[in-house]
């Protein structure tokens, strides 16, 4: 499977673009047959929950030309909506303060707004709520060039989030081998994994990365390789978020995992190299060992690295 046209994927995103600015009525003169265009509408926003503080924030958080911004800002002024005054620890800049009216008048707006995304959302099932949710926060993710950002934590696996493993790994695979071979093998490690799991196997385990947009960031399987023997699977972080250590806590989750379960060693299969991850894994304390049936073997002994 090849790279995508560069220009199909240009038209996809312009489509969307349209497709959403109708969807969200972002095409009308006035947002929500307020006084307030949709530009407008965002800068009070920012300033009633307090995201900003000086034109400088509003011009970061919104990506405006600041040129732009104090012509409405002065008009704000104007109509009695912000209020503008000197900053005592810089006098080059001014802090911002939406009046009392305004901000009633944005409250009562976002009320509005939200009453109308709820009846919105009522047509979609639950599970096509989630699928929605997890959409946009993909392409949150993909298009921010803040995606390193917020606070990743690890949780228990969800219904999707092994279908999600196997096409990620199909993806990001970076190896020689055809992405539908990748996708496979994905697919028979999480089936076999679902097989333990259902049958209530002891000493497996399973971590979802979440970043806290909801976004789903890396992952990794605990399965047995044998009484002794703890092997880790399927395990990657998405791009956007690495050097971040989360690949660490991911094998530390692993290593940490398998010593409670009482594995004597445990260890990850590498068909192919993959530099990240040898990387990692060297950086982790594991160390290679080659195997002629499965290629690289990278071990780690527990006990070694469990005494007080």
């Amino acid at each position: 499977m090849g790279c995508p046209d560069p220009s199909r994927a240009v038209e996809a995103v312009r489509r969307f673009n349209r497709f959403y600015a109708r969807h969200t009525g972002a095409l009308h003169e006035r947002l929500h047959k307020s006084c307030f265009s949709l530009t407008e509408m965002r800068i009070l926003h920012e300033l009633a929950q307090q995201r900003a503080s000086t034109a400088a924030d509003l011009s970061r958080n919104l990506g405006l030309d600041t040129g732009y911004l104090s012509r409405l800002i002065n008009n704000f002024q104007k109509l009695g909506l912000v209020v503008r005054r000197r900053n005592e620890s810089d006098g080059r800049a001014h802090l911002l303060t939406i009046t009392p009216e305004a901000k009633a008048q944005v409250d009562e707006i976002d009320l509005h707004i939200s009453a109308e995304t709820g009846l919105l959302l009522k047509r979609l099932t639950a599970g096509e709520i989630e699928q929605l949710c997890t959409a946009m926060a993909d392409v949150e993710r993909l298009l921010s060039s803040t995606c390193g950002e917020g606070e990743i934590r690890l949780r228990a696996p969800r219904s999707g989030d092994f279908g999600w493993m196997i096409e990620r790994h199909a993806h990001l695979y970076p190896g020689p081998r055809p992405r539908l071979s990748s996708e496979a093998l994905a697919a028979k490690r999480v089936a076999n994994f679902l097989v333990a799991m259902q049958a209530n196997k002891p000493r497996i385990a399973c971590w979802i990365a979440e970043q806290d947009s909801a976004t789903r960031v890396g992952a990794a399987l605990l399965t047995a390789e044998s009484e002794t023997r703890a092997r880790i699977e399927l395990l990657f972080v998405e791009p956007g978020v690495r050097r971040r250590g989360l690949g660490e806590r991911l094998v530390a989750a692993c290593a940490n995992f398998a010593h409670g379960a009482r594995y004597e060693q445990v260890i990850c299969r590498l068909d192919e190299p993959q530099q990240d991850l040898c990387a990692l894994l060297e950086r982790t304390g594991f160390t290679p060992e080659s195997d002629e049936t499965t290629g690289i073997v990278w071990q780690r002994e527990l006990q070694q690295l469990y005494v007080d």
